[in-house]
């Protein structure tokens, strides 16, 4: 059934029955075993975990270097009715370290994305995406769409142009007051590596990520939690930079057939209208805004956000108990 694109006001008083669209049987992965793993995928050793019960759903991983940790930290309590996929990009976490920049890149996380899932035995599977994570599923999404049950876009549009590069900085002097120094602390050559690393992830999660929640006050106490353990890298991040600071996969779009969801935040440095245009491009989606949150609904709305995407995958209640 093609499915009208519908804004969607969350709150926390959604009930489980409350599906928004029409949604196909589910079955469970055909024997997937929880653990954590390590598989030779396009010629890389790439580490892999499987986590929960139920349907699968495939994370793809940020490309601006996010370790699994990261994302596992924010969707784990959906691992209760679904089965999680989570990898580490390639020179991230367990995953073999780079050869050349290129597999720092959104192409290399897509090619790893489908060996795993080739490598794991499965047909079609459910994605999500969170912020770039998410622009880099539209791409996948376009190129092998058989690949793909339905795919759910958290945080990102389907461009970020340059004009939304001047907005963000104009409507948010807080941001461009700690990235200038950063910017220039990066670029400078006699800074070692190791101060790098240091000067990145201080930037990322004490100036950067705080300003991407709703409520500031309680940001870095979630992102401790989120993050503490995750590893990030200033090279892939530098990368990304290089490779996609601004895109636009608006053209892509009507060639999507996969059912998606799409996640907005009310408070996101990209309000809701400028990723309505992903829900309205594709055939078959709906549009969800949190009005509590910015760029972190899974953690800024927890219970909302799990009920929106056990809707949405169709996952009503727990699966039975394994025998």
């Amino acid at each position: 059934m093609k499915l009208a694109a519908v804004l969607t006001t969350v709150t926390l008083g959604l009930t489980l029955g409350a599906c928004s669209s029409e949604v196909p049987e589910l079955a469970e992965p055909p024997g997937l075993t929880n653990g954590s793993f390590t598989a030779t995928l396009n010629g890389f050793q790439i580490h892999y975990e499987v986590r929960g019960r139920g349907p699968v759903l495939m994370t793809l991983p940020n490309s601006w270097g996010l370790s699994l940790q990261g994302l596992r930290a924010m969707y784990e309590p959906l691992e209760e009715r679904l089965t999680l996929v989570y990898f580490d990009p390639r020179g991230m976490g367990g995953s073999e370290a780079v050869r050349e920049d290129s597999d720092r890149g959104m192409v290399a996380v897509r090619a790893d994305f489908q060996a795993l899932r080739a490598h794991l035995g499965l047909e079609a599977v459910n994605a999500i995406g969170w912020s770039n994570g998410a622009a880099n599923l539209i791409f996948l999404a376009h190129e092998q769409p058989e690949s793909l049950s339905a795919t759910i876009f958290v945080h990102q549009g389907a461009s970020f142009t340059q004009e939304d590069a001047r907005r963000v900085a104009e409507e948010h002097p807080e941001l461009m007051a700690v990235f200038g120094p950063y910017a220039q602390q990066m670029g400078d050559p006699d800074v070692s590596a190791e101060d790098k690393a240091a000067l990145h992830r201080k930037f990322w999660l004490g100036d950067y990520f705080p300003l991407l929640f709703a409520e500031r006050d309680s940001a870095q106490d979630a992102l401790n939690r989120l993050f503490g353990e995750a590893e990030l890298s200033w090279r892939h991040a530098a990368y990304s930079q290089q490779e996609m600071s601004t895109f636009d996969a608006t053209d892509l779009l009507p060639e999507i057939p996969v059912r998606s969801l799409v996640v907005a935040g009310a408070h996101d440095l990209l309000p809701p209208e400028r990723l309505k245009p992903l829900a309205d491009g594709l055939p078959d989606s709906d549009f969800v805004v949190f009005e509590e949150s910015a760029h972190f609904a899974a953690v800024e709305e927890p219970q909302a956000f799990h009920v929106v995407i056990f809707n949405f995958l169709g996952v009503l209640s727990p699966p039975p108990p394994a025998r």
